[in-house]
């Protein structure tokens, strides 16, 4: 955070990468009161706009304190950055915007993170699609390994696995047999190669012993377009991605990737592991702060959004949008994106999978 001496004013910007092709920077520009401590104390920096998405991925500028304009297309990566700002806002008397930047598969709003001054002023949410990144060997113009700080996961979005109701199947397990039955003849479908819904089921195969064939979309509303259409057999994506066409029964849901409870948002979905099957990989969106931000700070970030993810009307909402809270230290972490980079490593290795 930054202070502006004499104005009672603190900013904040928090730089976010969303959802692939919609790589978001969310900018906490945080109007404080004064004598208020934020989680950084600068007293010399100039107040700086803010940015709001313009046409055609480029960006429209507005001086900060102007009405803030939603932008258009709203992806998790948004909704969880506007959502958890909202509630820092209300704890702390401090005002957040949201920064999207689009393009390069995530990596320009990751580079736009990985660049700032490290003093609290902004911070990048990440999800899975990074150590994926770092697994497929992409070039992001920084080193994901060393660069970003971790702060603390923001939430978890269990995949959930989706059919055309045409298809004779009502829950995962019966897919199964169905695709051993046809083994190299049913498709399924992802937002690209590399991409977390193609290594997802890449996984799946392996635990399941199925054997499909994938098909690259540029986006999953594509590949729900062609599921829908009977075009191919199989899509996994994040609850919100798909929610709207599970309930209105459009696509079938034959389970939920959890190995803990249902997920709320889709009650009526089992979970793999009331099915007996052993798959399992948590869409997960978190707050990453630039090399070099000062631990004091980052300590500081990550127990006050904690205590904003304790909070019931946030933990609901989240719930609402089929997700669930998902608070953590940075060590943890750490530990979790490690993980992850390594069983994504392993799966692009044997599956000779190569960057589109």
């Amino acid at each position: 955070m930054e202070h502006a001496a004499g104005l009672g004013r603190t900013r904040t910007k928090a730089v976010h990468g969303g959802t692939a092709g919609s790589t978001g920077r969310f900018v906490a520009s945080i109007a404080q009161p004064a004598g208020r401590a934020g989680w950084s104390a600068r007293s010399t920096v100039p107040r700086a706009p803010r940015c709001i998405p313009g046409e055609a991925g480029g960006l429209a500028v507005e001086p900060a304190g102007t009405r803030d304009r939603a932008p258009r297309g709203r992806g998790t990566s948004d909704f969880l950055a506007r959502s958890v700002g909202a509630r820092l806002q209300e704890m702390t008397g401090q005002s957040f915007a949201v920064e999207n930047r689009t393009g390069g598969g995530q990596a320009v709003g990751w580079q736009a993170g990985a660049r700032a001054v490290p003093d609290g002023t902004t911070v990048t949410m990440c999800d899975n699609s990074l150590p994926s990144a770092v697994a497929l060997g992409r070039d992001l113009g920084f080193d994901p390994r060393a660069e970003p700080v971790p702060v603390t996961m923001l939430a978890e979005y269990a995949p959930i696995l989706m059919v055309n109701p045409s298809l004779p199947v009502r829950v995962l397990r019966e897919f199964v047999a169905y695709a051993k039955e046809r083994p190299g003849q049913l498709f399924y479908g992802s937002n690209g190669v590399g991409a977390i819904p193609h290594l997802q089921a890449e996984l799946l195969q392996d635990v399941t012993g199925i054997r499909m064939n994938h098909v690259s979309y540029r986006g999953l509303a594509q590949a729900a377009t062609d599921l829908m259409g009977g075009q191919i057999h199989l899509v996994i994506a994040a609850i919100p991605t798909i929610l709207g066409q599970m309930r209105s029964g459009t696509l079938r849901a034959i389970a939920v990737a959890t190995q803990g409870p249902r997920v709320p948002a889709a009650a009526d979905v089992p979970s793999v592991r009331e099915l007996g099957i052993d798959f399992t990989n948590t869409n997960w969106f978190g707050v990453m702060a630039p090399q070099a931000t000062p631990p004091e700070i980052v300590a500081r970030m990550q127990t006050t959004i904690a205590a904003a993810l304790g909070d019931p009307d946030l933990r609901r909402r989240i719930e609402e949008s089929g997700g669930t809270s998902a608070g953590s230290t940075p060590d943890e972490f750490r530990r979790s994106v490690d993980a992850e980079t390594a069983s994504w490593t392993r799966i692009v290795r044997e599956k000779n999978i190569k960057p589109e």
